[in-house]
């Protein structure tokens, strides 16, 4: 018999809709405590929609403050076509395909290089303040242009550049729906918002007055618990 034959129980269908084998980290973690393990999915899936909220911010806001600075130092828009300026085969692959979705989505409308900015992806402009393998990001963007952006920032350019990776792999995870209960989500937090203070201060503290991610990361235990419900 399989879970969705007659005569299962709810939870065996929640779990069969979910897939044991997407649902094993959550049982794991629960000791094999079917109701509890389902709470922990629940709320995993509230805490990634609070999260996401000032990770989407910091993207934008990152990409936004790049683009300026790089376009203010080379003097247009396109400042990627300076030579240079040009990152390296990566960073063309990610302008190349930017470039080839908006040819697809608008075949007969012009577009320009706002509109190539923002279908660039994040890992794009978290790539520019990496060493750039053998193309000395450092040399290029970030001594030239990019360390003015963070001038509080202490910890130096592979210190910063490690934080936005970590908001990298974060962000990832919660746009494919992987868990991230594991992860310590507190520091998560403070490190997006410590980024964001860098790059717009003023949406940083709009975060810190009105986000849900604080209240929600308090509710772990009493929703685990039942006592607190479900949010989905």
């Amino acid at each position: 018999m399989t879970l969705g034959d007659q005569g299962s129980s709810e939870e065996d269908r929640l779990v069969e809709a979910i897939s044991l084998e997407r649902f094993q980290p959550f049982l794991h973690k629960c000791g094999g405590d079917r109701v509890r393990a389902l709470r922990l999915y629940a709320w995993d899936s509230e805490v990634a929609r609070a999260l996401q909220s000032p990770l989407r911010d910091l993207e934008v806001s990152l990409r936004n403050r790049l683009h300026r600075q790089l376009r203010g130092r080379h003097g247009q828009e396109a400042w990627w076509d300076v030579p240079k300026a040009r990152p390296n085969y990566k960073g063309q692959d990610m302008l190349d395909r930017a470039t080839e979705v908006l040819e697809d989505r608008r075949p007969y409308r012009p577009f320009g290089p706002c509109d190539i900015v923002a279908q660039l992806p994040f890992g794009f402009w978290v790539s520019l303040l990496g060493r750039g393998g053998g193309d000395n990001y450092e040399m290029k963007y970030w001594n030239s242009s990019l360390r003015h952006v963070f001038r509080e920032h202490r910890g130096g350019r592979p210190d910063l550049y490690r934080k936005f990776q970590f908001m990298l792999t974060l962000r990832n995870r919660i746009a494919h729906h992987e868990c991230i209960f594991q992860r310590h989500l507190e520091e998560d937090l403070d490190t997006a918002l410590t980024l964001l203070r860098h790059v717009s201060p003023e949406m940083a503290e709009r975060h810190e007055k009105y986000g849900q991610a604080p209240g929600v990361l308090a509710r772990r235990k009493a929703v685990l618990a039942g006592q607190e419900p479900m949010r989905l």
